[in-house]
Order: structure tokens, then C-alpha cells, then sequence
């Protein structure tokens, strides 16, 4: 296996030269060592001359380290570069063999006599080896390190083998039992290699799970009564802000709330979850995760267990709660590249819920496994179950793909909301995960708040400017969303076009953001005239406000 090379970092730079400076340093402690026990007599001039290429080796050393660590290569974009490029970096090395060449050939070079080059180059023999041993100094010592480390760790893993005829004699019978059956010693005695979700089985067979009676409300009084009890824990959204994230959860199960930090992102799923009486699980997104394990856990070989997940554990614990909505929340989920570790589930959400199930262990073991993994050892994502993910924009953030934009359903918070007023306190509801799907069904299902035939006439119009001026094209996918969105997002109070608004700002018009093509501030200019036409600056002030954001970015 290739070795991963480290970066040179700031800190490994100043690693780098304090182990320069300890090796020049043992160099001449040995040098002077030889010196002064009369082994080897240094003369004045082969010490200087040793000061010199000592210099020089510094010197060299510096030129070689900011060329590394400014550039990132010795190579340049032409051969006469590359050539140029290389002489100037070893410089200093080459000045220091025409140092040598001038000292030895020409004495007068030097104001002081020729140097005996016998008694140079043994001390700088000498002084080389010396160098070499300070060198071993400390990676021995690492090399050392690593060695108690590794007995260390085989010593946990393999024990001392049994000291008295009966140990030897119970071990000998055990081993020819597990020789006879052709198993190891994890597969005989296999325990439960899930033993959190068999807690969960366990906790659940004991007390059944009850669904709670239905609140009986309107999409509408929802998401009243919800902006009322945000307001009650001094927490303001927007109107559209509300009806966008129950409206969202209509057209996907998967959410991304992205905007400016400390604009309440994380707290709104919070809040809806004490609201309407469900359960949320916060996982905190890590900057190394890379694949799904690091969500979902990994079985280990040693534990024959499987490391299981706070994720995995409420993921699961769905299965059972089969009327009880269940919040998944991703917390800051672009610190890491969202196609690492969340590429099964975005692909698994876009087939039927009846194969929506993640595998977690490719073979089951001897295990007892839980009951309600389904298909030997997959995990099931139950239809109550959304996901929601918050990201902010910043330097410290990756950028969210299309492959992921185009899947979920974007809330924007880039501002922060006032306060109304005083609010007084409201209490909470239930609301059924069967309850909030048939109040979905059921707008959608109300021809006055679908899309009419004006609505896709204007609506039509602007996608083929869009395709026509920018090239930006959708599929079926967005179309789709957009009709569920809407009748729901009416349902919950707001209009048809407000409803297109935020759809076409966020899932459309995003696909602009990076761009800096020619003419694409005339091309802004002129959609802004037509979004005007055909909706009017109040209806489409999410788009209009987009637009005049990507126009400040092209000045």
C-alpha cells in the first residue's frame, strides 16, 4: 500500500526545523567530541570551511522549503521554466561546490593558507556521520515508540497461554471442539451483535406502542398555531418561512435548511418537533466523515458487534413508532461532502417506499439479529421518517451539489425575522404522521389550490426563457415537487404564485450561482423585466431579490 504523504502544514514546518537544527547540532557536539579527546585533531581553517558548507546546507534547505511550500511543485508549466526553476531552487548548493572547487584549486581565494584537504574531508566525514546519527536519534525513538505500542496492542488481542495442566487441558478441549465444527471462536459464541437495537425490540415488546389521538386540525391552523408557539419561546419566522417547511415535507422527505448562522435553522425542526409531539434526532456532522459508517456504524471483527449509532438507533426506533413523525436532523451537514456518507439514502429516496431499506452488513453472522431488520441485516427507512439538514455558507463549508440540490427541498434563511409582539403562551398538539400525509392528500386533491392553467402558461413562459438565455433546463423531478409544493403551500395559507416564487428562486434560479458568463447581467436584467410582467414585484419578491443578489456578484 502507497504511503499518504503528508502535507507540509505549518506545524510540520517547525517540526521540520527544529529537527534540522538538533541534527547540525549533534553534528558538531560529535565533531568536537572527536576533537577533544585527541582522536582527530580539526584544524582552524576545516572548521571554518565546515561553518561555511554549513551555510550553504541551511540555506539550501530554506530555499528548498519556500519553494515547496509556496508552490507545491519543482516543476514548471514549460521545459526553459522547469530548467530556470530548478537552478535557482538548488542555488545554494551548487555556490557551495564551486566554494570547494575555488578553496582547493585556488588558494589564493582565501586570505589565510591552503587548507590540508585530508584533515577537511576527514572532519567533514566526520561531521557527516555525526549528522546521520542525530538523524537516527529521534526516528528511532519513533520506531520505538510504535514497537511498545504494537506489543501493547497484541497483547490485548492475544493472552498469555495458560500456565497450569487444567487451563491447558480446558483450552485443548475447546480448541478441538472449534477444530471438529470447521468455526471460529466469535461464530460458536456469537452473543448479539446488535445488542442496542435488540434493547429497542426488547423495550418496545414490553410496552407496545399506542398511537395518540389525532389533533384534527388544518394545514392552516398547523402552521398558525406553530408560528404562534415559536413567537411564545421568542423565536420569529416568516410566514413563508412556516408554510415552506410543511409544504416541503409534502413533495420530499429530504429538507435542507441553508442560510446564515444563528438564523434559528436548527432550532425550527426542534421546535416543530416539541410542537406537534414527535421525535427529532440531532446528529452533528463531521468534517472527516466519508462514507455512510460514519452515520449509519460499521460491524467490528475483533467485538463481533456492531458499532451502532445514535442515527442508526432512532432510525430504527421509527419502525416501530409507525404513526409518530420522525425528524432526522443532519446539524451542519456540508462540513463534509453530502455524497460521502448520505449517497445511499439520497438514492434509496427516490424509489418506492416499500424497498426504501439501507443494508448494513452485507452477511449476517450467528447472531441473534433484531426483529425488525429486514432482508437478513438492512435497516428500513420508514415512510414517517424526513430528513432535514442544516448548512451555512461560509469558507468553512463544501458546496452542495446539484445531485443534492435537485433532491431536496431548499428553505432559505438569509435574514433574520422580528418580533410581532407579545405572544401569548400556546400549547403543544400531536400530530400523527398518517394525519399530516392525509392532510397532504387532501390539498393536493383540491382542484382551487393546484396549479391552474394560467399558472402553468406564466410558468411556462419562464422556464423557456431560462433555457433559452441561460441554457438552464429541469426535469421531471422539480415539476413534480413544484406540484406537490403548491397545493399544500396554499393549503397552509399562502398563494399559488408565492408558492412558485420560492420554488423557482430556490430550485431554478440557484443554478445561476457561480456563473460569470458574458452577458448574464443583461440576461438577469431582462428576466427581471419579464418576473415583473408576468407575476409582479410582491408575488415574486424572492425571485426579484435573488436576482438583484447575483447582480451585486457580477459588479
Amino acid at each position: 500500500m502507497k504511503k499518504e504523504r503528508r502535507p507540509l502544514t505549518e506545524f510540520l514546518l517547525k517540526e521540520l526545523i527544529l529537527q534540522g537544527l538538533f541534527i547540525l547540532a549533534v553534528a558538531y557536539v560529535v565533531l568536537y567530541f572527536f576533537h577533544g579527546i585527541k582522536v582527530f585533531t580539526v584544524s582552524g581553517e576545516s572548521w571554518m570551511n565546515i561553518f561555511y558548507l554549513t551555510e550553504f546546507a541551511v540555506l539550501q534547505c530554506l530555499v528548498l522549503v519556500c519553494v515547496l511550500y509556496f508552490t507545491g511543485s519543482l516543476n514548471g508549466k514549460d521545459v526553459k521554466r522547469t530548467v530556470l526553476k530548478r537552478f535557482l531552487t538548488f542555488s545554494p548548493c551548487i555556490v557551495a561546490v564551486l566554494f570547494l572547487v575555488l578553496v582547493f584549486a585556488a588558494p589564493s581565494f582565501l586570505p589565510s593558507s591552503k587548507p590540508d584537504a585530508v584533515n577537511f574531508f576527514t572532519a567533514l566525514a566526520i561531521f557527516i556521520g555525526g549528522a546521520a546519527f542525530g538523524f537516527l536519534i529521534p526516528y528511532g525513538g519513533r520506531k520505538l515508540v510504535k514497537l511498545i505500542k504494537a506489543r501493547i496492542e497484541y497483547r490485548k488481542t492475544h493472552p498469555k497461554p495458560p500456565k497450569t495442566a487444567k487451563e491447558r487441558r480446558k483450552k485443548i478441549a475447546v480448541t478441538s471442539q472449534f477444530a471438529q465444527e470447521g468455526l471460529e471462536k466469535t461464530e460458536l459464541s456469537p452473543g448479539e451483535v446488535f445488542p442496542d437495537l435488540l434493547a429497542i425490540d426488547k423495550q418496545f415488546e414490553e410496552k407496545p406502542y399506542r398511537p395518540q389521538p389525532y389533533s384534527n386540525l388544518s394545514l392552516k391552523q398547523i402552521c398558525d398555531g406553530f408560528n404562534t408557539y415559536l413567537e411564545s419561546r421568542h423565536m420569529y419566522y416568516t410566514p413563508e418561512t412556516i408554510r415552506s417547511f410543511v409544504a416541503g415535507m409534502a413533495c420530499s422527505h429530504f429538507l435542507i435548511l441553508e442560510g446564515l448562522s444563528g438564523t434559528g435553522k436548527t432550532s425550527l425542526p426542534k421546535y416543530f418537533a416539541e410542537y406537534v409531539g414527535c421525535s427529532a434526532c440531532f446528529t452533528p456532522v463531521q468534517a472527516s466523515w466519508k462514507d455512510r459508517s460514519d452515520i449509519l456504524g460499521y460491524y467490528n471483527d475483533f467485538t463481533a458487534k456492531f458499532k451502532e449509532t445514535p442515527f442508526l438507533r432512532a432510525l430504527y426506533s421509527a419502525s416501530y413508532r409507525t404513526d409518530d413523525i420522525n425528524l432526522m436532523v443532519l446539524d451542519e451537514m456540508n462540513l463534509s461532502r453530502v455524497e460521502y456518507y448520505f449517497a445511499d439514502f439520497l438514492s434509496v429516496l427516490e424509489l418506492d417506499t416499500e424497498v426504501w431499506k439501507i443494508e448494513l452488513m452485507p452477511v449476517s453472522t450467528k447472531g441473534k439479529l433484531p426483529a425488525a431488520l429486514v432482508d437478513g441485516c438492512s435497516v428500513k427507512i420508514p415512510s414517517n421518517t424526513w430528513f432535514i439538514g442544516t448548512a451555512n455558507k461560509d469558507d468553512s463549508t463544501f458546496t452542495i451539489t446539484d445531485k443534492v440540490y435537485d433532491r431536496a427541498v431548499i428553505i432559505d434563511f438569509s435574514r433574520r425575522n422580528e418580533a410581532a409582539g407579545v405572544t401569548p403562551e400556546v400549547k403543544s398538539i400531536h400530530l400523527g404522521a398518517n394525519e399530516l400525509i392525509d392532510l397532504f392528500m387532501e390539498a393536493v386533491g383540491t382542484s382551487d389550490y393546484n396549479l391552474s392553467r394560467e399558472d402553468y402558461a406564466k410558468f411556462k413562459t419562464l422556464s423557456e426563457f431560462m433555457l433559452d438565455k441561460f441554457e438552464i433546463n429541469f426535469g421531471n423531478r422539480i415539476m413534480n415537487q413544484i406540484r406537490a409544493f403548491v397545493p399544500v403551500f396554499v393549503a397552509c395559507g399562502g398563494t399559488s404564485a408565492k408558492a412558485i416564487d420560492i420554488m423557482f428562486s430556490r430550485k431554478i434560479l440557484r443554478k445561476l450561482e457561480g456563473r460569470f458568463d458574458d452577458g448574464l447581467k443583461a440576461g438577469l436584467t431582462k428576466l427581471e423585466e419579464l418576473v415583473i410582467e408576468l407575476y409582479g414585484a410582491d408575488d415574486f419578491s424572492e425571485t426579484l431579490e435573488a436576482i438583484a443578489k447575483l447582480k451585486r456578484k457580477l459588479l
